[in-house]
Formats: structure tokens, sequence, C-alpha cells
């Protein structure tokens, strides 16, 4: 159980949620959520996180001081979709705030570099990021400064692809499997990705439907690639459906579970809010933190 939190099913959520203020929301869109799902899980939570964690917009020196939230989980458990909708919410009335997602894909150390170190096949495990790079940036950004300069991560090259800069919102959401982490040796004194955090949401799920919606996935990028010579699934595009079915169930089990069950899964712990989803990518339960509870047990 990590922090001080307590499990709730569904069902003794939107009992809890009853007697809270919260405004529903109208208008918003997206084709990973009905309406029903934004109102009773995400639109709660994400007013509950600014309703606790209120900021002043303007900071003693006039900058705007941005709540940073960090979103994390396994490969494919729907981290960015979910980033998306809480920036949709955030955007939107009635909270109408300025708002930015942020991978950290994006300081994943290039192609080359992980070819040179020959650490290509451990990417996205914690050697594979630019953990100097990626506290600069979460340093300059929680100070309000503007324009920090952010790599760009193509998930079509499967490469570094230039760099953008980083505006001045109220709120940022930091998304990424090692955002919760401890740092590798090499980079333990530095501080952790989870210490600039203002709050922090783990993304769970059974490993069986998180291996399915991976093999999903890495069909709909080969299938995409089938005309695309830039894609770096493109190399795959003369294999038969099993064939790409049992290369997904390979990838899986070299790379993906490994680094779910040492570095994802331990990191869960230092969630503040943890929410699990079924099959359908429909919420089941949520552990949440005890002071959100009107009579915690």
């Amino acid at each position: 159980m990590p922090k001080d939190t307590q499990l709730l099913s569904r069902e003794k959520w939107l009992e809890e949620i009853t007697s809270w203020e919260i405004q529903g929301v109208q208008g918003i869109t997206d084709l990973n959520f009905t309406e029903q799902e934004i109102n009773e899980i995400y639109a709660p939570i994400i007013q509950k996180i600014l309703s606790v964690h209120k900021r002043s917009s303007k900071a003693r020196t006039g900058t705007i001081q941005p709540l940073l939230i960090g979103i994390t989980g396994s490969v494919s458990v729907g981290k960015s979709t979910i980033s998306n909708i809480i920036k949709k919410l955030v955007t939107s009335p009635p909270i109408n705030l300025s708002a930015q997602v942020i991978s950290t894909d994006n300081f994943l150390f290039p192609n080359s570099q992980l070819q040179k170190d020959q650490i290509l096949h451990r990417k996205g495990f914690p050697e594979s990021f630019d953990h100097v790079a990626i506290i600069k940036f979460l340093s300059e950004i929680s100070e309000g400064k503007p324009n920090s300069i952010i790599p760009i991560y193509s998930h079509e090259t499967y490469d570094i692809e230039g760099t953008s800069h980083s505006g001045v919102t109220d709120l940022i959401i930091i998304e990424g499997v090692n955002i919760l982490q401890n740092p590798i040796e090499k980079d333990n004194q530095d501080p952790r990705i989870r210490d600039f955090l203002d709050f922090s949401i783990f993304i769970d799920a059974d490993e069986s439907e998180i291996t399915q919606w991976y093999e999903n996935r890495f069909l709909r990028y080969c299938s995409l690639a089938e005309d695309n010579t830039k894609s770096f699934f493109s190399q795959f595009k003369n294999l038969n459906l099993e064939e790409r079915k049992k290369l997904a169930a390979e990838i899986w089990k070299s790379v993906n579970k490994p680094n779910l069950d040492s570095y994802i899964y331990p990191s869960k712990e230092y969630a503040d809010l943890i929410i699990k989803k079924d099959n359908g990518h429909l919420v089941s339960s949520l552990q949440v933190p005890l002071s959100w509870l009107t009579s915690p047990k």
C-alpha cells in the first residue's frame, strides 16, 4: 500500500465523491473516454488535486510557479491518454488554466548514444534516460523560467528529432515510466524526478491486460508504417500478422516485462494515487490519499 492511502472500489469511490463539491463538465469529447468516465473519475480527481494544492499564479519574483503532476505506469497502460484528458479538463470550464503535457521519453538518449554505450536494447530502462537533463529541465520549470529546452522524441523514428521549448503554464503534466523511480547509481547524488512533483498518479492494470494493449499498439504501429519508410516499424512490413504478434510477445518478454518488474512496479509505492483499470480501460478501483476521505478507515 503506497503512502497513506485507502483502496476504494469504483462503487465506494462514487459514494465518496457525492460529498465533494465537484462541478460536472460538458462538451469535452475524447475518443478514448466516455462522458460518464470523465465525470465520474477524471474530473473529480483533477478538481480534488487542484483544491488541495492551491497555488498562487505568481511567485514572489512575479513568475508563474506551475503545479507539477506526474503520471506513470507501464508501457501501453495509457499514461499519455490520461495525461491528455487531464489537460483537456484543466484547460476547459470550469477550471480554465493553462497546461501542457511533457513526456520523459523526450529525455531518452539518442539512439546513437545508446548504441555507443551498447544499451539500445535497454531503451526505457533507467540508464537510457538523460537524468541530468531531466533534472535541469524540472529545476527550470519549477522556478517558472520560460523557454526551457526540450528534446523531441519521435515514436515514428524511435529517436530524438530536434528540440522545442517549454512555455510557462499554470500546470505541467509530466508523464513517463521513470518519474517515480530512484536514479541509477551514477546519478544518485542528483535530486529525483519525484522530488519536483506536487502530486503523482500511478496507472495500474493486470499484466495480462497490459500485455494485450502492448500487442495492439505494436500491431497498429506496424500497420501505419507499411507505407512509411521513415518509421522505425517499417522494417516489419513484410511480416504477416502472426509473425508480428510473435515479435511483440518476444519484445514484451525480453524488454518490457523486466523493466516493469524491476523498476516500474516497485516505484508504485511512491505514488499519491493509484488508478486500476480493467480490460476496457475503465477504472475499477482507486487507492486514494486518506486526506481525501471524509471517514478514512
